[in-house]
């Protein structure tokens, strides 16, 4: 288990930043209506999608279907990218009663394609089922929805039990348990105020919650059921009805899921009441134990700072795509200058009370 000490902040960052810093495969729309058809057989026309690290297509097929075309930035190690199509096989849509995308092989039985484009590039790249309807991230947070939203997280989390694969230990900066390592990215942050905060909390981590990490439930989780990644129901879009895009996984406490996924439910006005409602659509699926109630302010807080401090050093690295990277850093910011005070000010042993009383 990583130390909590700060000497490791700059080795951590070292063997970070060249996926974080990496380019995406530059593949144009002629190359993915090429790679659809000799690859997959299919003849389709084509839409960019948005993406940080890989270059994402929505493919079109002549016969009505649609699918995801994903690039794999150069940098990602295999094993992870294999690690991304075994999940797949491994969740059930039925089980979870969720949409999820289900893999396309090549027309060689291959889950991931190599290739060399006219450009001289070599790309690599996998294909999936496009989840019909729309993010959840286009539509108000409402009480239904945060219910819905924390027994997705639950449900996520019993699909992946048991999942097992040799990249689930890989080095992620989103990873909630190595927020204490990211002081370097401070030098990027010029507010007093919000450093202050980020300070605090990165030390709170390092110093009280790190240690006691063997004590919480660990296993794989999906890591990012942000508003982008929750498809709602065409027919009712205050209820989740499909999950998106496992990039992001690692081992890690299932504390860290249910943390990830409240951080986009909250509002201003009371974070607390609609973290209640997130945490009483879990605990209908998976009981909420009382060492993960008392560490859930500090996970939750951990993902905001890694929000601010993350997206503002990938915005510098990318300015043609600060506008996408930087779309949920204000709000982690008003969030976390509104729950810093209650964070300071209530006693551990007060959080299981205050999380499990009803709203």
């Amino acid at each position: 288990m990583d130390t909590p000490s700060s000497s490791a902040c700059p080795g951590l960052l070292s063997l970070a930043r060249p996926l974080f810093e990496t380019p995406p495969p530059a593949v144009n729309p002629d190359d993915a209506v090429r790679i659809a058809r000799d690859v997959y057989g299919m003849e389709v026309s084509v839409k960019l999608l948005s993406g940080e690290r890989d270059t994402n297509y929505r493919l079109t097929a002549s016969d009505g279907s649609r699918w995801v075309l994903k690039l794999i930035n150069p940098i990602e190690p295999d094993e992870d990218a294999d690690m991304q199509v075994r999940v797949l096989d491994h969740l059930s849509p039925q089980a979870l009663e969720l949409a999820l995308p289900l893999p396309r092989l090549t027309l060689d039985g291959a889950a991931i394609f190599r290739l060399t484009l006219p450009s001289g590039e070599a790309v690599r790249g996998r294909c999936y089922s496009y989840v019909e309807g729309e993010p959840a991230l286009l539509h108000p947070v409402t009480d239904r929805l945060r219910r819905s939203v924390g027994r997705t997280v639950a449900l996520v989390g019993k699909g992946l039990q048991g999942f097992q694969h040799p990249a689930m230990g890989r080095l992620n900066l989103w990873d909630l348990c190595k927020i204490g390592h990211l002081d370097e990215l401070m030098a990027h942050q010029h507010d007093p105020q919000v450093i202050a905060m980020l300070s605090a909390v990165m030390e709170r981590f390092r110093s009280e919650v790190h240690p006691r990490l063997s004590s919480l439930r660990q296993q794989v989780i999906h890591n990012d059921l942000s508003r982008t990644n929750t498809v709602v129901s065409p027919t009712d879009p205050e209820q989740i009805c499909g999950v998106l895009d496992f990039g992001d996984m690692i081992y890690g406490p299932l504390l860290s899921e249910l943390a990830v996924a409240a951080s986009y439910q909250l509002e201003l006005e009371d974070p607390l009441r609609a973290l209640k409602i997130v945490v009483a659509g879990f605990v209908e699926v998976t009981p909420l134990l009382p060492e993960e109630c008392a560490l859930l302010m500090d996970f939750l807080l951990a993902r905001l700072v890694g929000r601010i401090l993350i997206s503002q050093w990938r915005a510098e690295q990318f300015p043609d795509n600060k506008d996408y990277i930087l779309r949920s850093n204000k709000e982690a910011q008003a969030l976390l200058t509104r729950l810093f005070p209650l964070w300071q000010q209530t006693p551990e042993e007060a959080w299981q009370g205050l999380l499990l009383s009803e709203c």
